[in-house]
């Protein structure tokens, strides 16, 4: 059986122990002394025999110290000496004939397992013949010694073989008296990692273990306080694992310390050992093989190679000035390139390299504080020794503007206002501040620089100030503004041209349907007129420049030839503003060559939403070419930002509307009026002629009689374009339409209703070349239920579907057939009441409809133009005129005659 760790482990005493104690007590002593003195002499002597040494007195007992306790699981030796007293084979110690010199090995003995007990038990139980041995008998300590030698080679017999690494289960125990002697076989470990030794209880004696006697206490306590110390010096580890001693040397010095001292330190303190050079490499070496804790081998650790310093890539060119501050040159020393700097701070530099005239930043402004010595370095940090100041033009995705001055600037001017901790500022806005700071430099006599790039990027902003105020104290009543279009234009598109030309450089994206050729057309005006902005570009696709043309005819007249229109820029035009149509379909290649352009004012048009676009980044890049802040305001924003956000940082040079966005002050129906060419369109001369012979006689008369009244009606119905021509150029517009806002990448409706008060021209339509392909579907006045909804069903069930209806065919359908359908709306002809459109948008989309897309299809150089005139001038004809009798009464008759002349002088 194996003891309880919780007794007091010093007060182990074997039975045959105490009773030799009990008349031998003096002599135990002695006996202690004298083995302790042989094992000192046994560390030191050449020869490996152990020679004992005449008892001495005993020595002062030390004050008690009890060892720490330690549990793990060790071997117990098997082997038995035969005891002095009565010859039998007592535990722990081996027969005399067993000493032998140090050199032999024993063989190794068997192990077993037993619980662990703490050092001064084990002291204790591994040497129960010293307490009999004989104190006067030199020979009896002698043999004493010998036997406890050849017990603990039984442990180190594996250290010995070359096993580098002893298991504790293999290694006997040993009195701390023998030590010093047996630490000469085996290296040492860490000093600090090592606790009180673990010594194996010896098999056989676990049975005899008892409580010892109070008179023996403290000098079991001395023996086990011993035992630890010298223990921590020969490396066991704190699991009670036996490690490799120290040299013996080292162990001897060690053991003889102890020994000299009168008394161990204070109970529950130790005392470190120093460690010389050797000790501690021979610990850095045993670590490395094995780990601190004596347990398994680890790896190596290399150590890391110190990385010399990289040498300098750059040098100084000559300089004129002495002083730090100034300008530098710096070469490279592979390359050969060279680049200027001017230095006036730590972190108030500028380069002329191309990273730092992009991005406001390089490397070689550090490479120059690199190069100066510690006396230049002192002094930059001491400030620049003049009394004037510099304003610097710092680059980067938002330009800033550097303020620099001398330590001897008047205080009242060194500190100012809205710089941050560069002492920069933003140079958007800015151009009042630099006013400022002139006016007060020119007062205290300082000498002020401004960089050369100040004085355009400051302009940028200020401009654009100066284009809010003309515009406003010009355009405020909305008169001035009306008058530069040959036709109207919807608030929402001056909006837009407004935005446009205050900005300088925009990009539009109203929704489909919003009209935003007239808004472009409108800026072309405006920078004309107001600014002197000429020639204008507009760059467009090739299936749109037809639309081009017809809304700057219908703008501005006369005066479109001023404006190009072209699918590529030409080489050799250098236009005041470029307006690009369809960004979304410009591809990369022809974005740089747009890019290279030399166009101070640009306009960019987009039919598709652009905040969502991944090439939103290169249009504002183009767009804030002078990097007033929106480029940089866009970088900012997080990769996943929405589209609030992102209109928010771009609202100075984008605007994107929806249609939902402008309720309030869009109307009912987005009008176009579509003004197409025809061959043979003009006014027909007979019934031009009767109409003005008619008007005549009515003004010297006052009277038509009946048959005049039906040559009256008839000259006015021949009127009206007719001819093949006009016929092909609608029927072409409604296709061209149907692509644009039914097909397009962002539909503006889903279906296409075209609209006329005469059954004659829409079935004309229907049977033209153009639009037979579709085909479209026919809504007539007279068409019963069954072939009204056959009609209706295939028209929705169709792709892009087209119907052609009559007024009369739309005023026989039920309310709100059609609201759900989405349509959009194309007048095929011009009625002579205004009222009429409105009727049938209130039959397609019902009263609260909002911007829907509706296009006048009129033919240039025809009654059209004359009746449009007559309209938006306020003029009412009579509303039996869309479907005249035969014979006209006296007020019919009299309020024809009065509008009549107002309508053949716009011809």
């Amino acid at each position: 059986m194996t003891t309880s760790p919780k007794r007091r482990p010093a007060a182990r005493k074997t039975r045959t122990t105490r009773e030799a104690d009990a008349s031998n007590a003096p002599a135990t002593d002695a006996a202690v002394e004298a083995a302790t003195a042989a094992a000192a002499e046994t560390a030191t002597a050449p020869m490996p025999e152990v020679l004992a040494e005449p008892a001495a007195a005993p020595a002062p007992k030390p004050a008690r110290k009890r060892a720490p306790r330690g549990r793990a699981s060790v071997p117990a030796v098997a082997d038995e000496a035969p005891s002095e007293s009565t010859g039998e084979s007592a535990p722990g110690v081996p027969d005399k004939s067993a000493a032998e010199p140090i050199a032999d090995e024993p063989e190794e003995a068997p192990v077993s397992w037993t619980k662990w007990t703490s050092p001064a038990s084990r002291s204790r139980a591994s040497e129960p013949a010293i307490d009999a041995v004989d104190a006067t008998d030199p020979a009896q300590a002698a043999r004493a010694a010998d036997a406890r030698d050849a017990a603990v080679d039984g442990g180190t017999a594996a250290v010995e073989s070359g096993d580098e690494r002893p298991s504790p289960r293999a290694t006997k125990s040993r009195s701390a008296r023998k030590r010093a002697s047996a630490a000469e076989r085996a290296p040492i470990v860490d000093a600090d990692a090592a606790v009180d030794p673990v010594e194996p209880l010896l098999t056989g004696q676990t049975d005899q273990v008892d409580r010892a006697d109070p008179a023996d206490q403290a000098a079991e306590d001395d023996r086990a306080d011993h035992a630890a110390r010298i223990g921590q010096a020969e490396g066991v580890d704190q699991t009670g694992e036996a490690a490799t001693a120290t040299p013996v040397s080292e162990a001897s010095a060690t053991a003889d310390d102890l020994a000299r001292e009168g008394a161990p330190a204070r109970k529950g303190r130790r005392r470190t050992k120093a460690k010389t050079d050797s000790t501690e490499q021979a610990e850095s070496a045993e670590n490395t093989e094995q780990g601190l804790d004596g347990e398994a081998p680890i790896d190596a650790i290399e150590a890391v190679p110190v990385v010399p310093p990289e040498p300098p890539r750059f040098t100084l060119g000559p300089r004129e000035d002495d002083g730090v501050f100034g300008d530098y040159e710096l070469r490279h020393i592979e390359t050969g390139g060279t680049f200027r700097l001017r230095l006036l701070g730590r972190q108030t530099w500028r380069c002329d390299c191309a990273g730092y005239l992009e991005q406001g930043a390089c490397e070689h402004g550090e490479q120059l504080l690199a190069l100066l010595d510690r006396a230049q370095r002192q002094a930059l940090d001491a400030g620049w020794p003049a009394r004037e100041a510099e304003v610097w033009l710092v680059p980067g995705a938002a330009r800033q503007v550097q303020w620099v001055c001398g330590r001897d600037v008047p205080e009242r001017l060194r500190d100012q206002p809205g710089l941050d901790r560069q002492q920069r500022r933003a140079a958007e806005g800015s151009h009042a501040w630099l006013q400022q700071v002139l006016a007060e430099a020119r007062a205290l006599g300082v000498v002020l620089r401004v960089d050369a790039p100040v004085w355009p990027q400051l302009s940028c902003g200020r401009d654009a100030q100066a284009r809010v105020l003309r515009l406003e104290s010009l355009m405020s009543d909305g008169v001035a503004m009306r008058a530069l279009l040959r036709d109207e234009l919807p608030a929402y598109a001056w909006e837009a041209a407004l935005f446009a030309v205050c900005a300088g450089r925009a990009l539009v994206a109203d929704d489909l349907g919003l009209g935003q050729r007239g808004a472009a057309i409108a800026a072309i005006r405006l920078w004309s007129e107001l600014f002197g902005v000429k020639p204008a570009l507009v760059v467009a696709p090739e299936a749109a420049h037809a639309a081009w043309r017809r809304d700057l005819r219908r703008w501005l007249g006369d005066e479109a030839t001023s404006v190009a229109l072209a699918v590529e820029p030409p080489a050799r035009l250098a236009p005041g503003l470029l307006v690009v149509d369809g960004i979304e379909t410009v591809d990369a290649e022809r974005l740089a060559a747009l890019c290279a352009l030399p166009a101070a004012h640009l306009l960019l048009i987009a039919h598709q939403e652009p905040l969502g676009d991944a090439r939103l980044d290169a249009w504002v890049d183009w767009l804030d070419d002078a990097r007033r802040g929106p480029l940089a305001q866009l970088r900012a924003l997080p990769a996943d930002a929405g589209k609030k956000h992102r209109r928010e940082a771009l609202q100075s040079v984008v605007l994107s509307r929806r249609k939902r966005e402008l309720t309030d002050s869009l109307p009912g129906a987005l009008l176009t009026p579509l003004w197409l060419e025809a061959a043979g369109a003009s006014l027909p001369a007979a019934p031009l002629k009767q109409l003005r012979h008619l008007i005549e006689r009515w003004t010297a008369l006052r009277y038509l009689g009946s048959a005049e009244q039906q040559q009256l009606l008839e000259a006015l119905a021949l009127l009206p374009p007719a001819s093949r021509q006009a016929l092909a150029a609608k029927a072409e517009a409604v296709l061209a339409l149907r692509r644009e806002w039914i097909q397009g990448a962002v539909p503006a409706a889903a279906r296409l209703v075209v609209c006329a008060r005469s059954e004659t021209l829409l079935d004309s339509l229907s049977m033209s070349p153009q639009l037979r392909r579709l085909p479209p579907q026919r809504l007539r006045a007279g068409d019963s239920p069954e072939v009204r909804e056959a009609a209706l069903s295939a028209w929705r069930a169709a792709e892009a579907g087209v119907l052609l209806a009559s007024d009369d065919a739309l005023g026989g359908l039920d309310a709100d057939a059609l609201v759900e359908d989405r349509v959009a709306i194309v007048h095929a002809d011009l009625p002579w009441r205004a009222e009429v459109l409105g009727a049938r948008l209130d039959a397609l989309r019902g009263g609260d409809a909002c911007g829907v897309p509706s296009a006048l299809l009129l033919i240039d150089g025809s009654l059209d133009a004359a009746m449009l005139r007559a309209q938006r001038e306020g003029i009412a004809f009579p509303a039996w005129l869309d479907s005249a009798p035969a014979w006209l009464d006296a007020d019919q008759l009299e309020a024809l005659m009065d509008v009549l002349p107002a309508l053949l002088d716009g011809l």
